[in-house]
């Protein structure tokens, strides 16, 4: 085989120079079935956006402390049979998720988030 293509090396080099360049200019561009598709599976492999969606309110006026929000996380995780990681890790995630941390209150919490009333409730520091 590779003396069959021997004389098409020019013309499979050029191919691949072509098409290297084009990725660098232009990028993948993935038909938008297989974007919608990622974008599914990483919406439902992102556990911290879950337990957002189900145990937090979300906005600009909200502010979570962080030793409650961490608690209600990882009470979640092991209802749901998840790994809550490490709090530096939590603290990362949270900061990626677009909820940094924040000492504006005296106390160490997070901006832009808070436990649901009716999580708050079932936080506890036994």
């Amino acid at each position: 085989m590779p003396d069959k293509l021997r004389a098409e090396w020019p013309g499979i080099l050029q191919w691949m120079i072509d098409g290297c360049r084009q990725w660098l200019e232009t990028g993948l561009n993935p038909p938008s079935a297989v974007q919608a598709a990622t974008e599914a599976y990483l919406s439902e492999e992102d556990t911290l956006a879950q337990w957002i969606e189900e145990c937090c309110i979300t906005g600009k006026g909200q502010w979570g402390i962080g030793a409650l929000l961490w608690e209600s996380w990882q009470k979640w995780c092991g209802a749901n049979n998840e790994r809550p990681g490490s709090r530096k890790g939590f603290t990362d995630a949270m900061a990626a998720h677009g909820y940094p941390k924040d000492k504006s209150q005296g106390v160490r919490g997070y901006a832009g988030i808070d436990l649901k009333p009716d999580e708050r409730n079932r936080a506890d520091f036994n």
